[in-house]
């Protein structure tokens, strides 16, 4: 695999308490990354190769220094336009499961959240926005999406409630179209459904 190389033109960057928010003023798409893949992201300058990298997520991070680990990374980072160049062809699918990894290293809870997570949902224009009162800002509202779908992914009970999924698919929608307080009630029904701590 080549080194990665992130894109920087035309990215807004924002730090939000233990992750990055990207937002993609080309594709008007914010990006939630959590700190590995945010490490990953600011250290692809394309002089670094994946080893590297890896070796750079077990000082800062503690996170088991594994190549696999970066790749993870690398795929979600290209997969969301965050690379220069991404060719998902130079990517194995069966070594980047974020559930297996977790496995090998074994990794739950608050741990697992360590390895590299990238959320991209369509940014609601200004009218959108302002479309709804709402005193929830943009930033925590992307920052619930992304602690819920964390904590959902992880979870084997979501794969097996109906109810969880349709409540996340409908909280991203509604995060898109900036309308926060439904949003925030959608990811309480997904909260309920699994029984995961409240936001």
């Amino acid at each position: 695999m080549k080194n990665p190389v992130a894109r920087r033109n035309g990215i807004f960057s924002e730090n939000l308490e233990k992750e990055k928010i990207l937002y993609d003023k080309v594709n008007h798409r914010a990006h939630s990354l959590n700190e590995s893949a945010a490490l990953v992201w600011q250290n692809a300058d394309g002089n670094k190769s994946v080893g590297e990298l890896s070796e750079l997520l077990n000082r800062e991070l503690g996170i088991p220094a594994d190549e696999k680990v970066v790749v993870l990374a690398v795929k979600q980072l290209g997969e969301a336009g965050l690379l220069e160049e991404f060719s998902p062809a130079e990517v194995n699918p069966e070594l980047v499961s974020r559930r297996q990894l977790a496995r090998n290293f074994g990794l739950a809870g608050a741990s697992a959240g360590l390895l590299p997570f990238v959320v991209s949902v369509l940014a609601p224009t200004p009218a959108m926005a302002g479309s709804a009162v709402s005193k929830i800002t943009p930033g925590k509202a992307l920052h619930d999406l992304t602690t819920v779908t964390v904590e959902a992914d992880l979870d084997p009970a979501f794969y097996h409630s109906r109810t969880a999924q349709v409540d996340l698919g409908q909280a991203t929608q509604a995060f898109a179209k900036g309308q926060y307080p439904t949003e925030e009630t959608d990811l309480n029904g997904v909260i309920n459904a699994l029984g995961l701590p409240p936001l």
